[in-house]
């Protein structure tokens, strides 16, 4: 009889513990609201896979340790390249230029210019000149990515004059790059601002 006392007198104790209106679910959590989607359906002409085999995996063959050599791309190149790569038009310089600019690329954008580069004023030399640019393209004010109207003519077999606008703002620069071909690759020989409005 005590034994069955005790037993009495815990019963309000383990009701607590477990029963009352008191939960620990919130009720805002998403997966309480979830509902059950209908089965797939397999299309039309197709057969339903056997559910009751196992799915047989193909064997896999070890890769390679050295790919063979073909004159296929895994990936196609950027249009717009940045530095240590070959521009293989003048449209490509003044684009890969005026996007590296845009994109704060500093040694992508000296990289484009021509070891015999000539500055366009007589009082800097051209390594004081390119630093000059390499600051501006690091930390002065953003040109937009693209050139607008650009036009290129040629001026010698490996000389192209390229005329375009470049935006910064509210501000619009007509400028002028002379490039030149470099070891097959087309590189910035001089650059010229014609005007500003």
């Amino acid at each position: 009889m005590p034994a069955l006392l005790f037993a009495l007198s815990l019963l309000p104790l383990l009701a607590a513990c477990g029963g009352g209106t008191r939960t620990c679910v919130d009720a805002g959590e998403p997966y309480l609201a979830a509902e059950n989607n209908p089965p797939l359906r397999i299309p039309e002409g197709l057969s339903e896979p056997n559910r009751s085999e196992r799915l047989q995996i193909p064997d896999v063959q070890p890769a390679p340790t050295k790919r063979p050599r073909t004159s296929c791309l895994d990936e196609p190149p950027s249009y717009f390249r940045s530095a240590g790569t070959v521009a293989r038009s003048p449209e490509e310089v003044v684009a890969s230029w005026a996007q590296a600019w845009a994109n704060r690329e500093a040694d992508a954008v000296i990289e484009l210019y021509s070891a015999k580069f000539q500055p366009p004023t007589d009082t800097a030399s051209a390594r004081a000149w390119l630093e000059q640019r390499r600051e501006q393209v690091a930390t002065g004010p953003l040109p937009e990515p693209t050139v607008e109207s650009l036009q290129i003519e040629p001026d010698g077999a490996d000389r192209r004059i390229a005329r375009f606008v470049q935006t910064f703002g509210a501000n619009s620069l007509h400028k002028e790059l002379i490039l030149i071909r470099e070891a097959g690759s087309w590189r910035i020989l001089e650059e010229r601002v014609i005007a500003v409005k």
